[in-house]
């Protein structure tokens, strides 16, 4: 019994004869809720997404709602002068929203736009990353760590690097300046943040071995790319181009009504 009274209900609530009761969807005395009612409190793409519980669940708090509302007019609490000044602020309130989105329903901003932001915001969208200076030795044999390792105990960085470093850097002291993530190898970049300053550590990679130390660091700041802040700028700048003609519509009517303030 209780399955076929909601069959029943979910008929007549989504029926789709146009007759004038069936277009009723809840009924509080005398007081309804037509289809189109129902539908006014929802944008369209909010209506389409509606389960068939959450339709029921609003008209039940319309039933709730139109309820109190009744019996408020009953004790006579809505004639108030109070509760009329709220009942018109509510009404300005819900035409002005409505008005305000109607104007800004349809604002685009084009890529120039978007991109001419970008050029004078430029300075607004900056990414920052840390850089080590960097002193290192490279051997192509895992055997020749050893030797290398007592070589920097006994003298220094700097004279084993010279001596024994099989690159062209180990000629300067394997002085190689600042390296970024970016242009460092995977593991040797590990190895240099897990590393204190002056401090050094034997690292593999696919093209041999290195001994690492970093002396110094700096933090470098850049300006992001204009793909990168696309879709945050197209937010602000659609915000910035509403307010402007909201702005603009609230001029437009002012300059064209009579206004006095006498408080």
């Amino acid at each position: 019994m209780k399955r076929f009274l909601v069959l029943i209900f979910i008929v007549l609530l989504f029926s789709c004869v146009k007759t004038e009761e069936e277009d009723i969807v809840a009924q509080v005395n005398d007081t309804k809720l037509t289809m189109d009612e129902f539908k006014a409190n929802f944008s369209d793409n909010e209506w389409n997404v509606l389960t068939i519980d959450e339709k029921k669940e609003y008209i039940q708090g319309w039933v709730q709602l139109t309820l109190l509302a009744q019996e408020a007019d009953q004790l006579e609490i809505s004639q108030s002068p109070k509760i009329n000044e709220k009942i018109k602020s509510a009404e300005n309130n819900i035409k002005a929203n409505a008005l305000i989105a109607a104007k800004l329903a349809n604002i685009t901003v084009s890529e120039d736009e978007l991109f001419n932001y970008y050029k004078i915001h430029k300075s607004e969208y900056k990414v920052n990353h840390k850089e080590y200076k960097v002193q290192r030795i490279f051997t192509k044999e895992k055997a020749n760590l050893k030797g290398i390792l007592d070589a920097i105990d006994t003298t220094s960085f700097k004279d084993a690097a010279i001596e024994f470093s099989e690159e062209s850097a180990g000629r300067n002291g394997g002085y190689i300046g600042f390296i970024s993530q970016k242009n460092a190898h995977e593991n040797i970049w590990n190895a240099l943040n897990s590393l204190e300053q002056y401090y050094y550590k034997s690292v593999e990679t696919d093209k041999g071995f290195y001994i690492v130390r970093f002396y110094d660091t700096r933090i470098i700041y850049s300006n992001k790319t204009f793909l990168e802040v696309k879709d945050e700028i197209r937010k602000t700048a659609t915000k910035k181009k509403k307010e402007e003609i909201y702005n603009n519509l609230i001029k437009e009517l002012k300059n064209k009504s009579e206004i006095t303030i006498s408080i």
